[in-house]
């Protein structure tokens, strides 16, 4: 046999029974990561659950500071190209919805003073539907909103 697939396997061995017994017990699984991961909210069929999960009620007002960039048509609803830019003061998180999808939050980002408050992403879209942006800065929660026609389904349409 020769002396590097000898050692290759032998170190995926080795790691395999390193692995598994923690795998097993769940030592493994970053529990920080998903602690604060907000299911019940991406898990939502309606807008206004959404936002009620995400942001228990709390009340919500129009800003001209939260901005989304997105194409007026998007021939292809599976890949649409959406920017988020919040120039409000000490924000710290923001969320994005697409009103008509069958899961309305498509994104929740959490932002530190260390990062852009600027975000570019690629959604799926179902049809043509209204993009909100909802961010908090200071306590307060900030809206904005976009509407993108869709020719082409993204989440199971055509």
């Amino acid at each position: 046999m020769k002396r590097r697939p000898l050692l290759v396997n032998t170190g995926l061995l080795g790691l395999g029974a390193i692995a598994s017994p923690l795998a097993f017990t769940g030592a493994l699984i970053p529990r920080t990561a998903g602690a604060s991961w907000p299911s019940e909210a991406f898990d939502a069929s309606a807008l206004s659950d959404a936002e009620q999960r995400l942001f228990d009620g709390r009340p919500i007002q129009d800003s001209t500071e939260l901005s989304i960039s997105a194409p007026d048509i998007a021939e292809n609803g599976r890949v649409v190209p959406v920017g988020v830019r919040i120039a409000l003061p000490n924000a710290n998180q923001f969320a994005l919805f697409a009103a008509k999808n069958p899961t309305p939050l498509l994104a929740r980002v959490h932002l530190t003073p260390a990062v852009a408050p600027e975000v570019a992403l690629r959604v799926k879209l179902d049809e043509t539907t209204e993009l909100i942006a909802i961010a908090e800065a200071d306590g307060q929660l900030y809206r904005t909103s976009r509407s993108v026609k869709v020719t082409g389904g993204g989440c199971g349409g055509g």
